[in-house]
């Protein structure tokens, strides 16, 4: 009976365990998808207000001027981002 109930929660440990680990894996794998995106649209909006505000047309410099509003908090999440990989090299 003993054995039984040792095996039994043995077991369950075990796979609740491997579960956990499956999820936390997968989430770290969005998490490394999503900041890459991020990058690729900071980068984007950067060359598109470098772009816009070269223009001579008003209507293209005003759009440039605008692009900061979605800059500013990507550049937030890349120094983040970098961050975060500095401190799991050290």
């Amino acid at each position: 009976m003993l054995t039984t109930i040792t095996t039994t929660t043995t077991t369950t440990t075990a796979t609740t365990t491997t579960a956990a680990a499956t999820a936390t894996a997968t989430a770290l794998g969005h998490i490394a998808v999503f900041g890459a995106v991020g990058v690729v649209i900071l980068i984007a909006l950067l060359i598109a207000k470098e772009l816009l505000t070269a223009s001579e047309n008003e209507k293209a410099q005003l759009v440039g001027r605008f692009t900061s509003i979605a800059i500013n908090p990507l550049m937030v999440v890349f120094v983040i981002i970098v961050g975060i990989k500095i401190i799991e090299v050290l």
